[in-house]
């Protein structure tokens, strides 16, 4: 495949992982997945709801506040409010904004009478859901997988009556296209020979995720960015660009984390991630007085690097997300934005692995904000580390001899040692 073909997978694979937001997207999914089932019955009568999850997202879901429900959380409650949103018109991944209160009424009522059972399952891709609803005339399952809001069957009384078409899912494989026959060099030598105008579609996502920040500020959550704001104000903490980044981040978090009403971008499917990789991109953007040509093809280049990382680790692991896909992402697309060579591309990916590797998932919660600040804020030091000539040394700890061997590395730690992590916090937040 030319470089051409390449470029346009590549962008068609941004656009479908970076988009608008509403909420984090392990409730969000469930509330899909609820909603694709819960359009299907027969009738209102609810007799049962089975929502059963991977552990990846039974572990994300469980704790994290969702938009429009005045502070409440729980999966029970984000698979009834699916269920009755019969009437979706907007984007899956926004499906929190069309929550009504008389909407809110019912799914709390739902699950206050007992009738939502919440459920995980062993050896599920780490991505799945399945939503059984049982009413007075029939039985609907629906189930997501290998994406927040990919549907991959229904059934209506045992019937199939939807199935992912598989023939057009194959066609998007094929071609001889998979990221992981890209290298580092080849991602970047793609990007640089992009049209700029192709690219601009990521300039969206600072202004998004910049009034997420900013809304963010007035104290959600944990309320870090004000805090952080407050110890900067007071100049214990100092005014740089360092400060800047974490504030932001962490303001963006506490807003999503928190409950709030207010959008964000995403990335490779995760809101979170989408502020890991943007804010740090702009703040140093902007620092730097870097072209908005320029700033878009840094973005995109963060983007894809983001989601080649999770091509090793998968969506969802028992490793920040933020730390090993947004974080290194994030350090990639500064050093490019700011002209650094494949080298140091490279070096600052590994300095964040050197240093971040490791740090936990231990569910979707408002303390996110502080781990998501810290990757943001460590990104852009790896970043200057590189361009600086400081580079970790290669063939030491998880770095490998090239950053592709790194991610099969780091790959490698999530698949087959980090496995048992979601394990045991669910034990940890089940008690």
């Amino acid at each position: 495949m030319d470089d051409k073909k390449i470029l346009n997978k590549l962008i068609s694979s941004v656009k479908e992982d970076s988009t608008r937001a509403l909420g984090c997207t392990e409730p969000v999914a469930i509330a899909y997945t609820a909603y694709e089932a819960g359009r299907r019955i027969k009738d209102d009568k609810i007799k049962k709801l089975t929502i059963s999850t991977s552990k990846s997202i039974y572990k994300n879901a469980k704790s994290v506040k969702i938009p429009n429900t005045k502070g409440r959380h729980g999966i029970d409650l984000a698979g009834a409010i699916g269920l009755y949103s019969k009437d979706l018109d907007i984007a899956p991944t926004l499906i929190f904004e069309s929550l009504t209160e008389e909407i809110l009424d019912k799914s709390l009522k739902l699950v206050d009478d007992g009738l939502v059972e919440v459920k995980y399952l062993e050896n599920t891709p780490n991505i799945y859901i399945s939503i059984k609803v049982e009413t007075e005339n029939s039985n609907v399952e629906a189930i997501v997988e290998n994406g927040h809001t990919k549907l991959k069957e229904v059934l209506v009384d045992g019937k199939l009556v939807f199935s992912a078409d598989e023939e057009k899912e194959t066609e998007e494989k094929v071609d001889d296209f998979n990221f992981r026959d890209l290298s580092l060099e080849k991602l970047k030598a793609i990007v640089d020979q992009a049209d700029p105008k192709d690219l601009m579609f990521t300039l969206e996502g600072i202004e998004v995720n910049k009034k997420a920040a900013q809304e963010g500020l007035k104290g959600y959550g944990s309320k870090l960015g004000k805090t952080l704001q407050g110890l900067r104000d007071k100049k214990i903490i100092e005014d740089n660009v360092l400060t800047k980044t974490r504030i932001l981040t962490a303001a963006a978090a506490d807003m999503r984390m928190g409950g709030g009403q207010c959008e964000v971008f995403t990335s490779g499917g995760s809101g979170n991630q989408g502020i890991g990789v943007i804010l740090p991109i702009s703040v140093v953007g902007k620092h730097e007085k870097i072209s908005d040509e320029n700033l878009a093809k840094a973005l995109f280049f963060a983007h894809v690097l983001n989601k080649y990382v999770k091509e090793y680790s998968g969506k969802l692991s028992g490793i920040c997300g933020c730390a090993i896909g947004a974080g290194v992402g994030a350090a990639a697309g500064i050093v490019y934005m700011l002209g650094g060579d494949e080298k140091q591309i490279a070096g600052a990916c590994s300095n964040l692995y050197g240093n971040l590797t490791g740090m936990i998932c231990d569910g979707a919660k408002e303390s996110c904000s502080m781990k998501l600040s810290t990757c943001a804020e460590e990104s852009v030091v790896a970043a200057y580390l590189a361009l600086n000539g400081m580079i970790t040394d290669d063939n030491v700890g998880v770095v490998g001899g090239s950053i592709e061997e790194t991610i099969l590395n780091v790959g490698k730690l999530s698949k087959e040692a980090f496995t048992q992590v979601d394990e045991v916090v669910i034990d940890i937040i089940d008690r």
